[in-house]
């Protein structure tokens, strides 16, 4: 009985004695403590000791730093960033700080982020990263889209994207891009050639304003046989011009694994005005799949409906260079436009339900494949005037190359 009194009273001696060194933690203790874990690279125990002296309102920029490159080493490029953020409160002007935020953002894939911290960095450290405040062409990607329709009277669609991206700042980006959609229906061939624009000006290293423009040329060509005689045979093609303008806008809010924006947009298309408004809101969970999930409502108005669109997309790391994101969305999809104002869902046939899946792969710094599969449910008004549906399969690849 009396070991066991022993081994109780060793315990409680043991915990009293931590309680005691946790509660006599002073500033130079852990700058001594967490120096040491720092130069034998003990992460676990550097990153435990810091938490526990924040606990005690022991707070330091060497602390925040150190703590900062343990996660930075661990890849938890989210919790560095955080711990470096609060090192820059301490000192706003360290170089050492700033150089990690940079890269916190490359490997957070938050281009803007890091952008504006570079800008406060040194010109010759500017240059060592490779950091241009002035670049006409920074990357170029390209586009192919086939769809497959289950229905004989409409063919399979094709469109084609090519697009360019400039940063005319350290603050500023723009986008630019070109892209023809065809598609025959019935007699009518369709063929719709596109201009997109998008500015992204950073108010300040969270904050974030997209201006973009969208315009939209679609002829129509309907071909009509007339026989004029027994022996004979007229072609007429009527053909018909429909130009669309989208104004698009959005603000946007990200800090750490947290991002949420509001957006709207005008679109004039075929002399019908459709006004749209956005909220998503965005989170990546912790791990190392880094799984993303987002989450977008919309306000749809035209001079006919009021209606609401919902999409859900959930995103992971399937692999050092492999990015998998699948997403659906519900709702009546005529006139709205996503990604920003990219793509204009201004079809005849509605698209009432979409879900797909992207893979992205990484195949060096500088050179990005990605695919893309979905399946949409569409809607059409038959010769009867009454509405039927089809199912429509589609296909996409493409290239994003940084210069």
């Amino acid at each position: 009985m009396y070991k066991l009194l022993i081994v109780i009273l060793f315990f409680c001696t043991f915990n009293a004695s931590q309680g005691r060194a946790q509660e006599s933690l002073t500033l130079p203790a852990a700058d001594s403590i967490t120096y040491q874990y720092f130069m034998k690279g003990d992460w676990e125990k550097l990153i435990i000791t810091g938490k526990e002296s924040i606990k005690q309102h022991i707070d330091f920029k060497w602390l925040r730093q150190r703590m900062g490159y343990a996660y930075f080493i661990k890849a938890d490029y989210y919790a560095s960033e955080q711990q470096y953020e609060k090192a820059l409160a301490f000192d706003k002007s360290d170089t050492l700080t700033i150089t990690y935020l940079y890269y916190c953002g490359l490997y957070t894939g938050n281009d803007s982020y890091a952008r504006y911290q570079a800008r406060k960095l040194p010109v010759t450290l500017q240059k060592q990263l490779g950091v241009k405040q002035f670049r006409i062409l920074d990357a170029l990607d390209a586009e192919y889209n086939y769809k497959i329709n289950s229905i004989s009277s409409r063919s399979n669609p094709g469109y084609y994207r090519i697009g360019v991206n400039s940063q005319p700042g350290y603050r500023l980006n723009l986008y630019q891009a070109f892209s023809t959609y065809s598609q025959q229906i019935d007699s009518a061939g369709i063929r719709q050639n596109e201009y997109f624009a998008l500015v992204n000006y950073s108010l300040n290293s969270h904050v974030s304003l997209d201006l973009g423009y969208h315009y939209i040329g679609t002829s129509i060509s309907d071909t009509s046989t007339y026989r004029v005689s027994r022996m004979k045979k007229e072609t007429v093609i009527n053909s018909t011009f429909y130009p669309g303008h989208l104004f698009y806008s959005k603000l946007s809010y990200r800090k750490n694994r947290f991002d949420i924006g509001i957006s709207a947009s005008v679109l004039k298309y075929d002399s019908i005005l459709t006004q749209q408004y956005g909220l998503q809101a965005g989170v990546v969970l912790p791990g190392k799949l880094n799984i993303y999930l987002k989450s977008s409502l919309y306000g749809m108005l035209d001079p006919n409906t009021r209606r609401l669109i919902y999409s859900q997309s959930v995103g992971a790391l399937l692999c050092r260079k492999v990015w998998a994101e699948g997403e659906i969305t519900f709702g009546n999809l005529k006139n709205f436009s996503d990604t920003n104002g990219l793509y204009v869902y201004n079809s005849n046939d509605v698209t009432t339900f979409r879900a797909g899946l992207s893979l992205f792969w990484y195949v060096t710094k500088k050179v990005t494949l990605f695919g893309n599969y979905s399946f949409n449910r569409k809607e059409y008004e038959n010769n009867y005037q009454s509405t039927s549906t089809y199912n429509q399969q589609s296909l996409s690849s493409g290239i994003i190359w940084k210069i």
